[in-house]
């Protein structure tokens, strides 16, 4: 059954589709991503897009099978295994697999004592025994090495997610490492072996941890509870309950990869600079040896549906939340296309009902809605965070007003189209990517859809109507509802205790023997890209300032963004008046006028206000690039805010402030900025809410008008020629304002090693680590990204010695941060999420890493293999070029791309070189700032590490 079926209050779910895509052996006519779809004998399915725009490849393996596939009694196991496939093989990431594996097989036979064992005593010895095996396997093991090949050959973001339906292993390479990639991931998926599992398990403890201190989460987990009684959306979650966790089998992970990392159940997604018929030999070649099985057998759940509205409340020191949500139809529905419409006509963030109805009116801090579409089943959100003084059941009464509006017709046909530009322009974008390439095609193997289906998407939501909307509206929408708040209160939150394991002594210089084959492929080297003034670019000197000029080969999209050398630095009401004109119309218009219009032509706004920068951008349709900009001018020379719109806007700034202060983000960038920046704290020089009440419309309105009046930097990317542009972009004067002379960035430099300290009571500790250096040096620029590959990414030495080798935090980075302009300082950091127990040891290791740097050749070697690869195959994109020219400006770089004597400098940079970069280090005393619960922190073990300071937020902030 493709959809609900409703029997008797049971909305009884046919299983998800079983089939595997038709293949589409060349391109459909009018798919705009040209891709095809091929299957392998094995039953493997391949999908292909070229796109030589930039001479990369962004590259997807898909699995069908996550968290509802996990076993009832070992929830977490596909997210496990997610992590447990970057350990390597029989062949990568090991010395001896022959020596190696009597050690595997006893240590999973341990873990499967471990999953029977009923009491933490008996748990506990066994870990011990665990520990004893994984010291000698350590002999043999060579960690993280398909991450270190693959960033010594210019690969980037190599990762994986697992989701409730799939599993997906993600990269980007150069167009000449096809090869490589073909062979590491085909040996990885035929014989991938589990070892190194003990620092695994303390990862997977950690980012267990994390989640219970997110405030999201923790509401999102308990409304899917409750609304999928049965089903495994609801009972499981991806990471896994905290029980299965601490029982895990390695046996049984190697069943569920049997069960379902099959050719028949996977596909291979690449979208980037390739043939196609190469490709596709390579991947025959290396995949196809992959043994075909039988298909999985189906499974179904049963959803009973809501009986009137039931309420599920959590406790969380955070802003207040009511969400509630209306199970829909799986994404395979035929309403699936009309419930997409359904949900931007409600929210879609600029002329939706609730952005109109609640944000614009500001009848709450904020709100918003999303559809989540699953294989077996769908639902649709609304949610509401309420404003200072208000209930949550005020927040739910307005949400559901809302809908009801939204089930009554409240909107035209007209909206309808604008919603349909809108897809039309935000699916040009996407073919702009590769990355967003990818996902498509991955989202339609993983939805189970046939790749014309997908590619006819647009053409079908063409065709959707606003009786269509009100018709999915009216059938979904109804009282059988599940409403979730998320009270302010303390939670009882249990950390899982991490076991005991001896540090593992893995050292970075040793390799496999199939390590050393794959580094020695050969492959064209590719030949780096840089810029040329005149072909790629110009840059125009022009009475209102500078424009920053680059054509769209692509499309027919534009952006502008103007950018001003003001910020709140200047006049702290800057930033306030750019909110409030976020809020405002423009002349004759209305606020919800003006941004219907916008919505309409296919274009939208975004503003920004900073310390000393601030911005206002536009992006559209080409067709529409005057109109779109004469709103936009308008609503800067005459901003018309309705009346009561800053009293209301001030009501929630205020109560933003209250939310804020309980809030562990924000908390402890915060107490970075006042360890970093001291009485110049950006949180500290925030306004007070005093201040606040006492603003001025009148003073603020004159800073709207006053913002083109300065000289400014247009960044444009798009059809039109420069000199079609200048008069457009000349509004505000002449004359124009000069800006005041901008303050260079500076840092607090203490005498000796210092902590700061902020008590908030939660699972983690949130480490940062930071010490201020010289000002930004163009000279230097190689310097700092030889520091940064070598230290920071997942084969860098933070990551290694935290992660890996000690299992002290899942999140563990370190890198040298240079200054923005060439007058700001830079800034050595460093940044760690660990178990509160853990606290002292991350942060003494953290220090003692950044203040020397270890010396290895074979790091040192994989830096400039990884650098040199990043100079050929990183482009700068049309996209990008603009904002790039400034950036290089603002370093003080003239001459056009520095990049050309920079990668020379990177074919000659020698070990001594990064060496002697990082001795500047030694001496420099490190700040550590950390967010935790102080009662589970070892102060007095703090203070051998440096003075200990604390600090309440409110001493960070001024209200």
């Amino acid at each position: 059954l493709a959809g609900l079926i409703w029997l008797g209050g049971m909305a009884a779910l046919g299983a998800e589709p079983p089939r595997l895509p038709e293949p589409v052996p060349v391109p459909l006519s009018g798919d705009p991503m040209q891709a095809t779809v091929h299957r392998l004998a094995n039953g493997l399915t391949v999908y292909l897009s070229p796109n030589p725009l930039e001479p990369r490849v962004s590259a997807r393996i898909v699995v069908r099978a996550g968290s509802k596939q996990d076993p009832p009694d070992s929830t977490g196991m596909a997210h496990y295994l997610e992590h447990m496939l970057f350990k390597g093989s029989r062949s990568l990431g090991t010395l001896d697999y022959a020596k190696e594996e009597k050690h595997l097989k006893e240590i999973s036979r341990l873990y499967d004592e471990l999953f029977l064992a009923s009491s933490t005593a008996a748990r506990e010895a066994i870990y011990v025994r665990i520990d004893a095996e994984s010291v000698q396997l350590s002999s043999y093991a060579v960690p993280n090495e398909i991450d270190r090949l693959y960033n010594e050959k210019g690969f980037q973001g190599v990762n994986a997610f697992t989701t409730e339906e799939n599993t997906v292993y993600v990269c980007n390479f150069p167009a000449n490492r096809a090869e490589l990639w073909a062979r590491v991931e085909a040996d990885r998926f035929a014989h991938p072996v589990f070892r190194l599992f003990q620092s695994e398990i303390e990862a997977v403890f950690e980012e267990k941890n994390r989640s219970m201190d997110n405030a999201a989460r923790i509401l999102d987990e308990a409304l899917e509870r409750q609304l999928y009684k049965v089903h495994p959306y609801g009972q499981y979650t991806v990471l896994g309950s905290t029980e299965h966790l601490k029982n895990p089998s390695l046996s049984k992970m190697y069943s569920f990869f049997d069960a379902y990392y099959r050719p028949n159940n996977m596909a291979l997604v690449l979208s980037g600079d390739f043939r196609r018929e190469e490709m596709l030999r390579l991947i025959e070649k290396h995949f196809g040896n992959w043994r075909p099985a039988a298909d999985i057998p189906r499974r179904e759940w049963p959803v009973p549906v809501p009986r009137g509205a039931e309420r599920v409340e959590v406790r969380y020191e955070a802003e207040e939340q009511a969400t509630i949500a209306w199970l829909t139809a799986p994404r395979s529905s035929p309403d699936a296309d009309a419930l997409a419409v359904m949900d931007m006509v409600i929210d879609n963030a600029a002329a939706g009902l609730l952005n109109l109805e609640l944000n614009q009116a500001q009848k709450v801090k904020e709100s918003g809605s999303y559809p989540r579409l699953l294989n077996d089943a769908g639902a649709w959100y609304v949610w509401a965070v309420p404003k200072k003084g208000q209930s949550l059941e005020e927040a739910q009464r307005l949400l559901l007003e809302t809908v009801e509006h939204l089930k009554t017709g409240r909107f035209t046909e007209e909206d309808v189209r604008a919603i349909i530009t809108d897809f039309e322009v935000d699916a040009k974008k996407k073919l702009e990517s590769n990355d967003s390439r990818a996902a498509l095609m991955e989202e339609s193997f993983a939805g189970r859809e046939e790749w014309a289906f997908t590619a006819a998407r647009l053409d079908r939501l063409r065709r959707v109507t606003k009786q269509d909307v009100l018709r999915v509206a009216r059938r979904y929408l109804g009282p059988d509802r599940v409403i979730a708040y998320r009270r302010e209160g303390r939670p009882s939150l249990q950390p899982i205790s991490k076991p005991k394991f001896t540090k593992i002594a893995l050292d970075p210089d040793r390799r496999s023997p199939f390590f050393e084959e794959l580094r020695r492929l050969e492959a064209r080297p590719l030949a780096p890209r840089w810029l040329q003034a005149g072909r790629d670019y110009e840059v125009r000197e022009l009475p209102w300032g500078k424009l920053y000029w680059t054509r769209n080969p692509l499309n027919d999209l534009f952006s502008i963004s103007f950018e001003f050398d003001r910020g709140w630095r200047h006049d702290r009401l800057l930033c306030e008046a750019v909110s409030l004109l976020g809020l405002s119309g423009a002349a004759g218009l209305s606020a919800e006028d003006f941004k219907k219009r916008l919505y309409a032509l296919g274009a939208s706004m975004e503003t920004s206000c900073g310390e000393q920068e601030s911005s206002v951008r536009l992006s559209g349709l080409d067709a529409n690039f005057e109109k779109s900009l004469e709103l936009l001018l308008s609503r800067l020379s005459s901003p018309r805010p309705a009346p009561g719109t800053l009293a209301r806007m001030i009501g929630v700034r205020v109560g933003a402030h209250r939310d804020q202060k309980k809030d562990p983000g924000f908390m402890h960038r915060a107490l970075g900025e006042f360890a970093m920046r001291g009485s110049e704290s950006a949180a500290l020089n925030d306004l007070s809410d005093a201040e606040l009440e006492g603003m001025k419309e009148s003073k603020l309105l004159e800073l709207i008008r006053s913002i083109f009046a300065y000289r400014r930097s247009a960044l444009y990317a798009g059809p039109r020629l420069p000199a079609s542009l200048e008069k457009a972009l000349s509004a505000g004067g002449p004359p124009y304002r000069t800006a005041p002379a901008r303050v260079p960035r500076r840092y607090v430099k203490p005498a000796a090693a210092r902590i700061l300290l902020t008590h908030r009571d939660m699972v983690q500790s949130r480490v940062g680590l930071f010490a201020a250096d010289e000002a930004f040096d163009p000279d230097k620029v190689v310097d700092y990204q030889f520091y940064n590959e070598y230290m920071g990414g997942m084969s860098g030495v933070i990551f290694q010695e935290v992660r890996e080798t000690r299992a002290l935090a899942y999140s563990a980075s370190g890198s040298y941060k240079p200054g923005a302009r060439r007058e700001d300082e830079s800034l050595l950091v460093g940044a760690a999420g660990c178990q509160a127990d853990k606290t002292i040891e991350t942060a003494a290791l953290m220090g003692s890493l950044l203040g020397k740097m270890p010396v290895s050749a074979e790091r040192f070697r994989l830096a400039r293999r990884a650098l040199e690869e990043a100079y050929r195959s990183d482009v700068v994109t049309f996209r990008q070029i603009p904002g790039t020219l400034l950036a290089w400006e603002w370093q003080g770089i003239s001459g056009g791309d520095p990049r050309p004597a920079r990668f020379q400098k990177v074919l000659q940079y020698s070990q001594k070189d990064i060496e002697g970069f990082a001795r500047r280090f030694q001496d420099k005393p490190l700040t550590v700032y950390m967010l935790g619960n102080r009662e589970r922190i070892d102060l007095p073990g703090l203070r051998v590490v440096g003075t200990l300071e604390e600090k309440t937020i409110d001493e960070l902030v001024p209200y």
